[in-house]
């Protein structure tokens, strides 16, 4: 009997340590995530106009991540560039974007706003297009970038996308818009 129970409390012990270690590692992934995100990014954001919602914008921008590791403190210093090409038109940042110790996404709030020539300019847009004020998802992804996606179920946009560039010359021909992580639905 009494080796039954050493049997017994050795496994419930493997098992303890086990379920121990699996919350561990989550962590550690957690915390070793974030500092990744120090670099040059070239950001687009998908959003529905709101003067006219079957067209999607697609707005570009350049610019650095810089994490503040102590406080897990991600900022964004962009600019946004024109419809057709590379031309900076504006700057804009996003900051405060504090990610939980144990966490690699937050419910953020992206406002900026937006020169009219980052749009499509057909159909004109209306002064309301010209701001994004909008709730997403941030997340660090696994993929050395970060992203945003809308906060409703089934919505596709607002979403926001990351690419991890050296330099700006040249930028990437194409844009990553929404958040593509493999580690995610």
């Amino acid at each position: 009997m009494r080796r039954l129970l050493a049997t017994i409390g050795v496994a419930a012990g493997l098992s303890a340590g086990a379920a121990g270690c699996q919350s561990f590692i989550g962590v550690e992934d957690a915390q070793q995530h974030l500092p990744r995100l120090n670099g040059n990014y070239v950001v687009a954001i998908a959003r529905e106009r709101p003067s006219d919602p079957t067209t999607v914008d697609i707005i570009r921008m350049q610019g650095t991540a810089t994490l503040d590791v102590d406080n897990r403190s991600l900022s964004l210093a962009m600019s946004i560039l024109g419809f057709n090409g590379t031309n900076v038109l504006t700057e804009t940042s996003l900051a405060g974007i504090d990610f939980a110790d144990d966490s690699d996404e937050l419910d953020y709030l992206i406002n900026i706003s937006v020169p009219a020539g980052a749009l499509n300019p057909s159909p004109a847009p209306m002064p309301a297009d010209l701001t994004i004020n909008v709730n997403v998802r941030f997340i660090a992804e696994a993929d050395y970038a970060f992203c945003a996606k809308p906060l409703g179920p089934g919505d596709m946009v607002p979403s926001l996308g990351s690419i991890l560039v050296e330099d700006f010359n040249p930028l990437p021909a194409s844009t990553d818009d929404d958040c593509d992580d493999p580690l995610r639905d």
